[in-house]
């Protein structure tokens, strides 16, 4: 492994006939010296295994990684000779060096973070439930807890309640998961719901954590909500690294809450469904941990579906179906970082409009005050786009964001970068007339472009620009652009 060469002793003269031909006696060397070999040793213990054993094929559909414990008492089983003295001083002072400043402590709480929990003890607090604002409740305060796996390993009950400031109601949700295995995902799910949702969201079933915070905010001018009361179970289960699979039953009953009627049936119904939700990413990497598992690397593409079917029987008023597809797609190139983002859904249209599709916008339908057209970054939504205005039973969308390939500092040592956005839509509504509200059908194309200057000024948010294009472009410049705010919360 190389060497390492040592002064030893000086000389006592130093020849200068040796020296070449312009060198200098300073370019002789004065002293003697000796040369001393580096070596790495390597030594190997195998044991406990078995030669030409039977494989299965489902000992291959495991995660990338997997860790049964993290309190060190499996060490003793692949320990095979006693430490040495150097090996256990140095064991000692790395464990005071840990306990001293805390750092398993904040690793735990970093990791949490990610998966949008504040982690105290048995309780996970979950950050999506302390501050929302929309359009219908206002400012929503609340709270969201969840017993972790220092309460138990197998049981894990959960609730959450919230307050809307501006329709003066109270909202709750309890749940109880029951985890079947220690090896991979395999949780039964009980819950019960009493509250509103917007009308026409898409489906955000498996999405991680981080992809529903982006959405917080996307009813921020959005009006259109329905109460829901819903008792569910559901089993979500991961079939192997790549695939993941949930299956849910539902009964809800459902009330709109803004001026609506379906087919002069009023706005109240029961409704009895089931739903298929599906998750493929061949390229993350994955760790099963006691917390559950965890994507340490998240890899693309991201393939997302749903599939629900609703149930004219068991209680159920409503007859209908409903799938949705999303396909996320990232990579760089001379160009810079490019995100893809296909999506559509397509419905029977025999059902209330919150069982078809609301294309989201974010701007609000009144374009006369200041705020109107400010909103923040989302993952589907199109800025320019009155909000609750465009629905259809069936949709197309695609999405491109392009990262510049360049970095540039202004203020302070953050480095500030340019993203450039195009996104188009286009669908139908073929009973249109059913929904008696005030609506329009998504039956063009739908264009909008943008720039977003990340780290504006070497700050903690982002400063976007958005306009819009083509067919629904009018002559009022309010009308076209909208203005988006990206804050960057953990860096």
């Amino acid at each position: 492994m190389g060497d390492q060469t040592f002064n030893i002793a000086k000389r006592d003269s130093v020849k200068t006939d040796s020296l070449k031909k312009g060198a200098y006696i300073s370019d002789k060397r004065k002293y003697h010296q000796k040369t001393f070999g580096n070596y790495l040793y390597v030594k190997n213990r195998f044991f406990d295994f078995q030669l030409n054993e039977a494989q299965k094929a489902s000992e291959f559909k495991g995660y990338s990684l997997e860790m049964k414990n993290s309190d060190g008492t499996l060490l003793q089983q692949y320990r095979t000779d006693s430490l040495t003295a150097r090996e256990s001083a140095t064991y000692t002072q790395i464990d005071s060096f840990v306990q001293k400043h805390d750092f398993e402590k904040k690793l735990s709480f970093l990791t949490q973070l990610m998966r949008g929990n504040l982690r105290y003890k048995m309780i996970d607090f979950d950050l999506t439930k302390f501050f929302s604002y929309d359009k219908y409740q206002g400012v929503r305060l609340g709270a969201g807890l969840k017993l972790n796996e220092k309460f138990s390993k197998t049981f894990s009950p959960d609730g959450y309640f919230g307050y809307g400031f501006k329709d003066h109601t109270w909202k709750y949700g309890l749940g109880l998961d029951m985890k079947l295995s220690d090896k991979r995902t395999s949780v039964f799910r009980i819950d019960y719901v009493d509250d509103v949702f917007a009308a026409g969201r898409f489906s955000n079933n498996m999405w991680d954590m981080m992809m529903k915070v982006n959405d917080l905010n996307l009813d921020l001018h959005n009006a259109n909500f329905y109460k829901n009361q819903k008792w569910g179970a559901s089993y979500l289960y991961d079939i192997s690294n790549s695939l993941s699979m949930k299956i849910a039953v539902n009964k809800e009953k459902q009330e709109a809450l803004f001026d609506y009627q379906y087919k002069n049936l009023g706005n109240r119904f029961d409704n009895v469904s089931t739903t298929l939700s599906l998750k493929f990413s061949p390229n993350d990497k994955n760790i099963m941990t006691p917390s559950g598992k965890y994507t340490y690397e998240k890899g693309f593409p991201q393939v997302y579906m749903n599939v629900e079917k609703g149930i004219d029987g068991l209680g159920g008023d409503l007859d209908y179906y409903k799938a949705d597809a999303l396909i996320i797609h990232q990579f760089r190139s001379k160009l810079g970082y490019t995100n893809l983002k296909l999506f559509g859904g397509i419905s029977s249209g025999t059902a209330p409009i919150w069982k078809n599709f609301e294309i989201a916008g974010q701007n609000d339908r009144n374009p006369d005050h200041w705020y109107s057209n400010i909103n923040t970054p989302n993952n589907l939504a199109f800025a320019t786009m009155p909000s609750g205005t465009f629905f259809a039973d069936k949709f197309i969308a695609f999405k491109v964001s392009q990262y510049l390939p360049f970095r540039f500092k202004t203020f302070g040592s953050r480095y500030s970068n340019i993203e450039l956005e195009y996104q188009s839509a286009i669908g139908d509504f073929k009973n249109r007339g059913d929904h008696q509200f005030d609506f329009q059908v998504l039956d063009h194309y739908y264009q909008e472009v943008g720039v977003i200057w990340n780290r504006f000024l070497g700050r903690n948010f982002g400063v976007g620009f958005s306009y819009r294009l083509g067919y629904y472009q009018t002559s009022q410049f309010k009308d076209n652009f909208g203005i988006k705010l990206r804050f960057n919360v953990l860096n």
